[in-house]
């Protein structure tokens, strides 16, 4: 069984999982042919907070439900019951599902739209998964919602930065990843690293070499943006706090009018509140975080350095998700990658600008 639990080397797991692309291919795009009988079987064997199973019925997805590029979900019906189930490919540890709890948890006690985890099920053997099982929320996902009707964009763009802001009220110990031995055993979020700066230095050169091997720049750019990173270190103002680190479109849902539900909590660690706005912003054209912003600014202040802390992390953000895109191009060629990838591009494009490289 592929153990990808330490996350301790890693600034964006996605990224910096040690999987070659045929890995990425074998495991990850192709999670999705497990036939249904094995997912019930699974399932049947493995659950244990619902007593009494009587019936297990897997509800065929929509386009709110195929999502990511790690889990398989559904929704399913448990004696009659609805509940949605996120399951790790057969054959990989995930090591990260007590921290989502936990999260999750957190989130909810302060008034956020967020599911229950309500079990966490770690695999016993090869043809086992590791998965959770979770409450239903309302809403479709804000990118299915926006591809039909654009009008509300503003609206919940405004609304993604109140909710955002929420989330980073809740102070964390650490930085980076979190600990799920320590989030499963002790119930507390505690991070991997002694410091923000050390985080962000993981990974970073072998990102840049990936760039570099794949001539989507030379050497002589690498070491120039590698310098930024020694010449700058930002540590979070006022104690570490939860960062989601991929609060986009497709993991929130929507009525069209509000957030109903903010999902997908598998890359949150501890750090600077500014690196998850810089991190939204690499999902999308940079003009659409003017609304975001007005959202957040509601609910939160932003530091005097906002702009250098921002273009910081947006450099860093950018060199990890254009690593893993250029990864996943090689086993991948569909619209959506070459999309991300010609976004990846534009954002480099402002941020070496920004910089002045």
């Amino acid at each position: 069984m592929i153990d990808l639990t330490n996350r301790k080397n890693c600034f964006y797991w996605q990224t910096d999982r040690n999987l070659s692309p045929e890995d990425y291919e074998r495991i990850f795009l192709h999670r999705h042919e497990l036939s249904t009988e094995v997912l019930t079987d699974i399932l049947r064997k493995g659950i244990t907070v619902i007593p009494k199973i009587k019936s297990i019925e897997i509800i065929t997805p929509d386009e709110n439900i195929i999502k990511g590029n790690v889990n398989i979900v559904r929704k399913i019906l448990i004696n009659n019951a609805e509940y949605v189930v996120r399951l790790h490919p057969q054959g990989v540890k995930n090591g990260y599902f007590y921290v989502e709890q936990l999260a999750l948890a957190k989130t909810k006690s302060i008034g956020m739209p967020v599911p229950e985890i309500l079990e966490v099920h770690e695999a016993r053997d090869e043809g086992d998964m590791d998965f959770v099982i979770m409450t239903t929320s309302p809403g479709i996902t804000m990118d299915v919602l926006l591809q039909k009707n654009k009008t509300p964009e503003d609206t919940l763009l405004i609304d993604c930065g109140k909710q955002m802001a929420k989330i980073h009220k809740i102070k964390v110990e650490g930085f980076g990843p979190f600990d799920n031995y320590i989030a499963k055993h002790e119930k507390q979020l505690r991070g991997l690293h002694t410091s923000y700066n050390d985080f962000i230095h993981v990974g970073l050169k072998e990102n840049l070499s990936r760039w570099v091997r794949y001539e989507i720049i030379n050497q002589h750019q690498a070491d120039d943006m590698l310098k930024i990173f020694t010449i700058h270190a930002f540590e979070p103002i006022d104690k570490p706090r939860l960062i989601h680190n991929d609060f986009a479109d497709w993991n929130l849902l929507t009525d069209g009018k509000t957030i109903t539900a903010v999902l997908d909590w598998d890359e949150c660690h501890a750090g600077d509140p500014i690196a998850d706005l810089a991190c939204w912003s690499t999902f999308f054209n940079i003009e659409r975080i003017k609304k975001f912003i007005e959202g957040y600014t509601a609910q939160a202040t932003l530091p005097k350095d906002y702009d250098d802390r921002f273009h910081f992390y947006r450099l860093r953000y950018t060199i990890s998700k254009m690593a893993l895109r250029i990864k996943r191009y090689q086993v991948d060629k569909s619209a959506y990658i070459q999309e991300k990838l010609e976004v990846g591009k534009q954002a480099l494009k402002e941020e070496t600008r920004w910089f002045k490289l």
